[in-house]
């Protein structure tokens, strides 16, 4: 028999849809996250481990299927070579609201999960 004493738990995977298909979802939302932090596409990619190009189409994808956009890039360069500053990327407004909404409902979910809580096992005999 089984491991009567195994601590169940429920699990939610929550995604933003947009005519059917997916705009976010967790990874998505750590993107945005990031980008909005660090202020710049290779920063956000380096600290989440992806590639610039991964984060880049990720974004783009984002951007089709919103058809908004949701980061605006500024070129740069390197300050010492260039004489300007390095570019970077903000959040549009549209995307921080996307991002609020997400992050907002992903917190109702899990707490709402959290108070709720699986029943404990029963233990079952056979006849």
């Amino acid at each position: 028999m089984g491991n009567q004493n195994r601590r169940l738990r429920y699990s939610f995977r929550l995604y933003v849809l947009s005519d059917g298909k997916r705009v976010l979802g967790k990874g998505g939302a750590q993107i945005l996250n990031a980008i909005d932090r660090l202020g710049s596409l290779s920063a956000a990619a380096d600290e989440l481990k992806m590639s610039y190009r991964f984060v880049w189409r990720y974004v783009r994808r984002i951007e089709d299927r919103l058809g908004s956009p949701v980061v605006v890039t500024r070129r740069g360069g390197t300050p010492h070579v260039s004489g300007k500053g390095g570019g970077g990327a903000d959040l549009t407004p549209v995307a921080k609201t996307l991002l609020k909404g997400y992050v907002v409902m992903e917190k109702r979910l899990q707490k709402e999960i959290s108070s709720v809580g699986p029943k404990p096992l029963l233990r079952s005999r056979r006849c």
